[in-house]
């Protein structure tokens, strides 16, 4: 199957010399009980020196040791009281880039008190709190690739692969270790982690700073988003009737990679041409005109649309229904909406038209057909929406794409290699 040109492999394990030196350290937690209220005195803007030295954060390895929780309980204790937290740094809460974005709001805070910074601290000391929590609960969970005996019965990384070869679709959540299950939740609590941010940041009459640290919370977003969204992409191969098993594992590993190193996946080194090619999706108008595509797929180039991402459905020869999983994602509508759309400009001899034409055509009020997504949260929906549509159809046998776009672009990285991972 032809694909993207081929480049030089770099292996990416959410691992090899993650996070390098941290720029700062802010400890959270305090030893308090997960959802206690902070100690007298805590405050998320200061910034402790850290150690210049980071071990390098790599790929959990099956190990032989039982595995140690977070701290040692005593599930006989009759006291009814536990310390789960403990004292966390950024790193392990944030990526590296991540981190940054949060030195710079800690900064903001201490600089420039009132009312914006007051609020910028309380989402942080929230945010802090809520996600220590959470990446507390999955260090307290085994690695996925840990070989255990429990009751007689073997669990390791290679009976991990097969139950979720074996779930199917309806079954998936209940194959799915607690260490996934919160790692999954850890993506979105991160999302809302930021928009509360972006929210504290958008007070009318706030610093000139506070817009631009805006932006940057809204990369963080996105950022967050397509995290989740790479990790809906992997789960729907694992599922899907189509794909055949060499595949399905290869998604199973990458998935495993994510919810095993959460805490530091970002998807600019994971799978950076999707992640260029959905950030570009945000940012291009929509234009229509011929129907064609030439416009939208200029725009997508013109917003730093990774161009092996287009290369493939423009340079070689596809099949129909790759031509149609394209025309949805270009257009950001369903191939039935398309189709209706051009046959009433083949009815009314049209040879060009405008957003307010496809909304009539396709029965929405006028003004209500977006020209940017850009919203990421958005563009997750649609993807979601695209592949549910591509389901059905399968389902049904009906004519349309039986795939996304992106899914097409994502079988070929795999079977190229694994991925399209870049170092930092």
């Amino acid at each position: 199957m032809g694909g993207p040109a081929a480049k030089p492999r770099r292996r990416h394990s959410l691992g090899s010399a993650w996070p390098p030196t941290p720029l700062f350290e802010s400890r959270v937690g305090h030893g308090a009980p997960i959802g206690s209220p902070q100690p007298a005195g805590y405050d998320p803007t200061v910034v402790s020196p850290g150690d210049e030295r980071e071990e390098p954060r790599t790929m959990a390895k099956p190990d032989p040791r039982p595995h140690e929780p977070v701290h040692s309980i005593d599930p006989l204790d009759t006291s009814g009281s536990y310390t789960l937290h403990r004292e966390l740094k950024l790193n392990e809460m944030f990526t590296r880039r991540e981190a940054r974005l949060v030195g710079s709001l800690q900064e903001f805070c201490r600089d420039r008190p009132g009312t914006t910074a007051a609020d910028v601290r309380a989402a942080l000391a929230q945010g802090f709190n809520g996600l220590g929590a959470i990446a507390t609960a999955i260090e307290a969970y085994p690695s996925l690739q840990d070989r255990a005996k429990l009751g007689g019965i073997v669990r390791s990384g290679e009976t991990l692969m097969r139950h979720l070869l074996e779930a199917g679709d309806h079954g998936l959540e209940w194959a799915l270790p607690t260490k996934a299950l919160l790692s999954r939740t850890y993506g979105i609590a991160k999302v809302n982690f930021w928009t509360s941010l972006q929210f504290a940041l958008a007070r009318k009459g706030a610093h000139a700073k506070a817009k631009g640290l805006a932006k940057s919370v809204g990369e963080a977003i996105e950022e967050a988003v397509y995290t989740r969204l790479a990790e809906e992409l992997y789960a729907s191969y694992v599922t899907s009737k189509q794909m055949d098993p060499e595949v399905k594992l290869l998604a199973i590993t990458q998935l495993m990679q994510l919810w095993e190193g959460r805490v530091g996946f970002a998807t600019y080194r994971f799978c950076p041409i999707l992640r260029s090619a959905w950030a570009a999706r945000c940012r291009a108008p929509r234009v229509f005109g011929t129907m064609m595509g030439t416009t939208e797929i200029a725009s997508l180039l013109f917003q730093d649309c990774d161009p092996r991402f287009v290369e493939w459905f423009t340079g070689r020869d596809m099949d129909t229904d790759e031509v149609h999983a394209f025309e949805e994602f270009v257009f950001d509508l369903p191939f039935e909406s398309l189709e209706r759309v051009r046959q009433r400009m083949r009815d009314e001899r049209l040879t060009a038209i405008g957003p307010d034409e496809v909304a009539q055509f396709i029965g929405l009020p006028k003004g209500r057909l977006r020209i940017r997504i850009e919203d990421p949260k958005v563009l997750y929906s649609s993807f979601r929406t695209r592949r549910v549509k591509a389901k059905y159809r399968t389902s049904m046998q009906v004519a349309g794409p039986k795939r996304t776009a992106e899914s097409y672009v994502l079988e070929g990285l795999l079977r190229a290699g694994g991925d399209d991972s870049e170092e930092e």
